[in-house]
Parts: structure tokens; C-alpha cells; sequence
């Protein structure tokens, strides 16, 4: 397992512009850590959530890039025409499976070895079934085995609930017009 992170280290940042996005950036700059945001465009409705997390770091001087993927994937959260059995309206077909795919060799070009992703707790509940212990655990397996240098994702708000977030982030500072949500909260 690769060793903790220190002040100064780089991290990748799965970036959206949404509460718990926002508040691991928050975290991570708190932490004197050296953030790089990867936003993603794969088609999901809200634009604008991007937009926010475009103006974000542009306002705090965040390394960035953004992606956009062209993904015929259906679902509520995307085109709005398809939910799936046994998951949230919300779920989106193997969506942190390819983000992490993507972000892990971004990272390891970038000699970044964590990628943080902002799943919570909420998330299992809801039924998200790749925000869960297990999914990590086992997509830090594949990635030991699939890349010529360990990249590690970490979930570091998995066990708390978004009310708990939203304290955070107030508790940081952080205002909610800093942040939108593509889930309609």
C-alpha cells in the first residue's frame, strides 16, 4: 500500500463543482496539499455544476483540465430516458469506474499517486453500487495491476452523510452558491 500523503504532495481530484467535490477541495488545500482537478463532461444534463467547478479553480488558481466524453450511456442523470433496477434514479452506468479509469492514468503521467473521489455514505444507501467499501477496495486491486505505478483512489467522505458535508463545508466557509448539484438538491 502506498505510503500517506504529506504536505505538499500532489493529488488528483475528481472535480464536478458539487458539495462533496468541492468540500475534498476545500480539504485538500487545508491540508497543504497540491490539488489537480480533472473535470468531466460525459453528458450529464446540469452543465452547469461543470461551470461552477471551472470558475472554482479558476478563482484559487487550481491546476485543471477538463474531458469530454462522448458516452452513450442513458440514464436519468444523462439523457433522462433510462433507471435501472435496484440503484438510484441517479445511477449512471459504471460512470466512477470509467472516471477513475480515466483519472488513474492521468495521474500516473502526472507522477500523482492518490486520486480523491467524493462518495459518501448517502451514496450506498442510495444505492449507488460503485461508492461503496468494496468497489474501492477492489478497483485499487485492478489498478495495482493494471498501471507500471501504484495509483491509489481514496474516498476520504465515505462514511459521512451529506448533512454532515453540508456542515463541513459551512464550518469551512464555504457558501452554497459556491456549489451546484446535477441531483437537484
Amino acid at each position: 500500500m502506498l505510503t500517506n500523503l504529506s504536505r505538499g504532495d500532489r493529488l488528483l481530484l475528481l472535480y464536478s463543482g458539487g458539495l462533496e467535490s468541492r468540500y475534498l477541495l476545500h480539504l485538500a488545500l487545508e491540508l497543504s496539499y497540491k490539488p489537480y482537478c480533472l473535470l468531466v463532461d460525459y453528458g450529464q444534463k446540469n452543465k452547469e455544476e461543470l461551470e461552477y467547478a471551472v470558475h472554482c479553480c479558476l478563482q484559487l488558481g487550481i491546476e485543471w483540465d477538463k474531458i469530454t466524453l462522448h458516452w452513450p450511456v442513458s440514464s436519468t442523470l444523462t439523457d433522462g430516458s433510462e433507471e435501472y433496477d435496484d440503484v438510484s434514479p441517479w445511477y449512471v452506468p459504471a460512470r466512477n469506474l470509467i472516471l477513475v479509469s480515466l483519472a488513474a492514468g492521468i495521474a500516473e503521467t502526472k507522477g500523482i499517486d492518490t486520486i480523491w473521489l467524493g462518495a459518501i455514505h448517502d451514496d450506498k444507501v442510495n444505492q449507488f453500487p460503485d461508492c461503496t467499501q468494496d468497489w474501492l477496495f477492489t478497483v485499487n486491486e485492478t489498478l495495482k495491476k493494471s498501471l507500471s505505478k501504484e495509483v491509489q483512489v481514496i474516498m476520504p467522505l465515505l462514511g459521512f452523510t451529506k448533512d454532515m458535508v453540508w456542515a463541513l463545508a459551512e464550518n469551512a466557509g464555504i457558501k452554497k452558491e459556491e456549489i451546484f448539484s446535477g441531483y437537484g438538491e
